[in-house]
């Protein structure tokens, strides 16, 4: 499969992004209702079986990314479950799409997914797909290049499916015109801030509070978790700096490589194409007219502007340039590749037409030699030495920590490498090692915790390590001692939050009672607050306030009020005096488009999450109890 993509698959220099491939995301916004079975096996659909290798490869992606989100603390046992169902969902809903675009017979060619690989930022440098980014991504994600192929031809089918679904989508104009009324609404608000730091003087806690305080955030103030590696790393860097390959080793290498320094035959030709008719015949006979008259002595150039269909080459007297053979359709090809200079010869029949053509000129094809080539093929042959070297090493690193249990200079002295540490490695901070989420999860894995066996991960293309746990330091409860400084932090900051609150609470009880809003306010501005007109996304207001007013109920004679309270600590009285509805003729023509195509996409990914839920609904979809075990 695409095997021109793979000849070329050599080398890992190139910046990677790790691929992470998935289905079209619109197909995986449903629930799934799956039942149980016994069988020691992952998940069925339908009689299909999903492995259950790929469905806990992708529990534990997710679970990795989460932990960096929950640092020290644990993952709480819910989250996980509830996690675990969601990637059972997603392959569920993933292998449900698969099925049914089978079962409509949908085709993705060797094209088609040659295209999407091309158009992959992931593999491209500098804008243009790469060869070497290509393998070196699939490799840092620990996919084979067929497993790859055969995943991004199922996305393509998943995509025509969802396209299906986008071009017959529509929405009625009532709906448009309320949506854009919705979206669109402005309302007149203003608003004042309570500032927590007012409220400073009267937040410090006594002793007893502060101890009542921990007691009752105890969980809150944990020690991180922390451990003591000891590590080998293989880094290809190293092994770049010295390597050289020897003149034999790039002789062997242009030798096996000597078509990539050779230039074909190229020939000069021109042509006077009479293209297809209906009356076959009668396409032939004006084509032997052309013929007789260059045969007798007519310039062919002229017979070339007054009679070829070709409008490629018309306007240059049917003059093709210079081209190698596989530029030409075969019939034409095979004609001029046994001609002479000067020959004319025709008519030659291809699925263009007919064609009478002369041969100018013929360019040999030529050979660089090994001296001329050789500074291009010694950066090549190295980066394959190194790469080879270097995958070879990174073999025997695997299997040697494999083996050698919890002995990491073992593994040290087999591969000749420097035994190093890394005094104190966190979920947050690994030290010299730099930031890994694999690695993260290999350390803190309870298998490696015991410092009896080692793990190797991948920092980068190019850089493994080995690594083994010499000191474990599990998360603790802290002592107010401890912490007394962070606590009293806390607590003053709660408690002046909780004023400033209750204080806006009693602002919005004057105005709800009929006060007037700038007599209210007064105390806490310096200057009138006028309203200003606002749509909901409006950069220039604070978001939580606008939240809070767009979705209180619309003013009925007088203003409506309310409170929200900010990420700084400060509470916001708000008042919304009018509401504006949305226009669709309001809206300049590219914003009007623009919502037509927002409301189309909606309408579509409804359509298709009913789509899946009718899928779902009638299949029978049975999972291993102990798939997560």
């Amino acid at each position: 499969m695409l095997q021109k993509i793979h000849d070329r698959l050599t080398g890992i220099f190139a910046v990677v992004i790790l691929v992470a491939l998935g289905i079209v995301f619109v197909f995986w916004g449903v629930d799934a209702s799956v039942g149980t079975f016994t069988r020691a096996t992952g998940v069925e659909v339908n009689g299909e079986e999903i492995g259950a290798d790929r469905v806990r490869r992708a529990f534990q992606d997710e679970l990795g990314r989460y932990q960096q989100m929950f640092g020290a603390a644990e993952i709480p046992a819910e989250f996980r479950e509830r996690l675990q169902q969601e990637v059972l969902d997603q392959a569920v809903r993933a292998e449900l799409v698969r099925q049914r675009t089978r079962e409509l017979r949908y085709a993705a060619t060797d094209a088609h997914v040659l295209e999407a690989l091309r158009q992959t930022p992931a593999f491209q440098v500098e804008g243009k797909f790469s060869a070497d980014a290509y393998h070196a991504a699939l490799r840092s994600a620990g996919l084979s290049t067929e497993r790859f192929e055969a995943e991004q031809r199922e996305a393509a089918l998943a995509r025509q499916l969802d396209r299906g679904l986008q071009v017959s989508a529509f929405v009625l104009p009532g709906e448009f015109e309320r949506r854009v009324a919705l979206l669109h609404e402005a309302r007149e608000l203003a608003w004042v801030a309570i500032p927590a730091a007012a409220f400073a003087a009267q937040a410090t806690p006594t002793e007893a509070e502060l101890t009542t305080w921990f007691e009752a955030h105890r969980s809150q103030y944990v020690s991180e978790e922390a451990a003591r590696l000891e590590y080998v790393e293989l880094n290809i860097a190293d092994l770049a700096v010295t390597a050289a390959p020897d003149q034999a080793r790039l002789r062997e290498f242009y030798d096996a490589n000597v078509e990539r320094y050779a230039t074909s035959e190229q020939r000069r030709a021109r042509h006077v194409l009479i293209a297809n008719q209906a009356d076959a015949a009668a396409a032939e006979a004006s084509a032997h007219k052309v013929l007789e008259q260059a045969q007798a002595g007519a310039d062919f150039a002229a017979l070339a502007r007054e009679h070829s269909a070709d409008t490629g080459s018309v306007a240059q007297g049917g003059d093709l340039g210079w081209a190698e053979r596989g530029a030409f359709v075969a019939p034409f090809a095979d004609a001029v590749w046994s001609m002479q200079p000067g020959e004319i010869r025709g008519p030659v029949r291809s699925e263009f037409g007919w064609h009478v053509i002369r041969l100018d000129a013929v360019r040999p094809g030529t050979v660089r030699s090994f001296e001329e080539v050789r500074a291009e093929i010694e950066p090549e042959v190295r980066r394959q030495d190194v790469e080879r070297q270097f995958n070879d090493l990174q073999e025997l690193l695997e299997s040697e920590a494999f083996e050698a249990g919890g002995d990491l200079g073992r593994v040290a002295a087999k591969l000749q490498l420097e035994l190093r540490s890394v005094p104190r490695f966190t979920r947050n901070d690994n030290g010299a090692l730099g930031n890994s989420s694999e690695l993260t999860a290999a350390v803190f894995a309870p298998d490696t915790l015991t410092g009896q066996e080692l793990r190797t991960a991948e920092l980068a293309p190019g850089r493994v390590v080995t690594v083994r746990v010499a000191a474990h330091e599990p998360p603790r409860e802290l002592s107010l001692a401890e912490v007394r400084d962070k606590v009293l932090a806390d607590a003053r900051r709660e408690r002046v939050r909780q004023l400033a609150a209750e204080k806006a609470t009693a602002v919005l009880g004057a105005l709800s009672g009929g006060g007037e809003w700038s007599t209210v306010i007064r105390p806490w501005v310096a200057a009138a607050v006028r309203p200003r007109l606002l749509r909901r996304h409006d950069g220039d207001a604070l978001p939580e306030v606008l939240d809070a007013a767009f979705r209180a109920p619309a003013p009925e004679g007088r203003p409506r009020f309310g409170t929200a309270q900010l990420e700084n600590g400060d509470s916001v009285v708000w008042q919304v005096s009018a509401v504006r509805s949305g226009s669709l003729a309001a809206l300049a023509p590219d914003e009007q488009s623009r919502e037509a195509d927002q409301s189309r996409q909606r309408a579509s990914n409804a359509d298709a999450a009913v789509y899946v839920a009718a899928l779902q609904a009638s299949a029978k979809v049975k999972t291993n109890p102990q798939l997560f075990d």
